[in-house]
C-alpha cells in the first residue's frame, strides 16, 4: 500500500515520521522545506503537489490547520482530487468543520475516492511515540483498510460513524480543552498574584479537586517551554489553532441551538490573545496577556 501525506506541521510531520518509520512507502509534500528533507531523509520520496502525491499513492493523509487549506489541499486544480484514481481513500486529520469534510466527501464520490475524517489527539510525546488518539468519521470498509497505517501513530483508536463525526468529537473535544486552557492559565496568575509560588499551586493541586491533564500541560508550558517556536520552525499547537477550534465549536452550537455560556467567555481570552499578535505563539503565551492585565509575572 503506497501511502501520501500532505502538510507537515507541528501535528503532520511525527505522524508521517511514524508512518515511515514502520516501513510503508511514503510520499510527502509541504510548502516548507525542512520538514520534507527530514523526511526524505528517513526514507520518504517527496513530490511538488498535492495531485502528484495522489497520482502515486492508493491513500492519502493531510494533516493542515484551517478550513481553507484543506479545501484547497483536496477540492483545488492542484488537489489531492484531481490526482486522485477510483479505489483510493482520502483521510484528513485536520481539526476542520464537519460541513467542509462532508463537502469535500461529495466531491470525491463523484470520482470513486472515499474520504475519511480522522483528527487526532495528543501532546508531543504522544506524537513522538505514537500513541495519539484517532476520532474517526466514514465507512466502516474503509476505516479497516486503513486500521494499520493508523496503528503507526495512534493506540486509541474511535470511529464514531458516518462522515463528519470524528470532525465534531474533536471539536467538542477542543472546546472542553480550549476552556480549561483558560481556567488553568487564570489559577496560576490568582495564585502568583495572592504570593503563592507556581511550585506551590502544582504540587497542591496536582493532588486536588482542581487537578487535569490540561493543568500540568499550562503548567509545563508556563515554567519549562518558551512561548516562541524555534526560528526555522512551527509552534507545536499554535494560539492561533486554539481560537480556531473554539470558534468553530461556537459556531456548530450556534447552529444547533446550544447556549455555551463559558465557552463564550473562553473564546474572548483566546480572541484577546490574538489580537496582541500572539496568534503564533504556542499556545500558553495566553499568559502574557493575564499577566498584563493582572500586574503580575507568573512566568519564569
Amino acid at each position: 500500500m503506497k501511502v501520501g501525506f500532505i502538510g507537515l506541521g507541528g501535528m503532520g510531520k511525527y505522524i508521517a515520521l511514524n508512518i515511515v518509520d514502520a516501513g510503508f512507502d511514503l510520499t510527502i509534500t509541504d510548502l516548507r522545506e525542512k520538514p520534507v528533507h527530514e523526511l526524505v531523509e528517513r526514507g520518504a520520496h517527496s513530490a511538488n503537489t498535492p495531485r502528484e502525491v495522489a497520482s502515486v499513492c492508493d491513500v492519502v493523509f493531510a494533516s493542515l490547520p484551517t478550513n481553507e487549506a484543506s479545501e484547497e489541499v483536496a477540492l483545488g486544480p492542484d488537489g489531492v482530487l484531481a490526482g486522485a484514481k477510483k479505489g483510493d481513500i482520502y483521510v484528513d486529520t485536520s481539526t476542520i468543520s464537519p460541513g467542509l469534510i462532508r463537502k469535500i466527501g461529495k466531491e470525491a464520490e463523484k470520482v470513486g475516492v472515499d474520504v475519511i475524517d480522522a483528527p487526532v489527539s495528543g501532546g508531543i510525546e504522544q506524537r513522538k511515540v505514537g500513541t495519539l488518539s484517532i476520532m474517526l468519521g466514514g465507512n466502516e470498509d474503509s476505516v479497516a483498510k486503513i486500521r494499520p497505517i493508523l496503528e503507526c501513530y495512534g493506540s486509541n483508536i474511535f470511529h464514531m460513524g458516518e462522515l463528519g463525526s470524528g470532525a465534531t468529537i474533536k471539536l467538542v473535544n477542543n472546546f472542553t480543552m480550549a476552556i480549561n486552557m483558560v481556567s488553568a492559565l487564570e489559577a496560576l496568575v490568582l495564585g502568583v498574584k495572592a504570593g503563592l509560588s507556581v511550585d506551590k499551586l502544582k504540587e497542591v493541586i496536582s493532588v486536588s479537586s482542581g487537578h487535569s491533564f490540561v493543568f500540568d500541560m499550562m503548567v509545563e508550558g508556563v515554567q519549562n517551554r518558551a512561548i516562541e517556536p524555534e526560528p526555522g520552525s512551527t509552534a507545536l499547537m499554535a494560539l492561533r489553532t486554539v481560537r480556531k477550534d473554539i470558534t468553530f465549536a461556537l459556531d456548530l452550537a450556534r447552529d444547533l441551538k446550544v447556549p455555551v455560556f463559558v465557552g463564550t467567555a473562553a473564546a474572548q481570552a483566546w480572541t484577546s490573545a490574538e489580537a496582541q499578535g500572539l496568534e503564533d505563539m504556542e499556545n500558553h503565551a495566553l499568559i502574557k496577556v493575564l499577566e498584563e492585565l493582572s500586574g503580575v509575572r507568573v512566568r519564569p
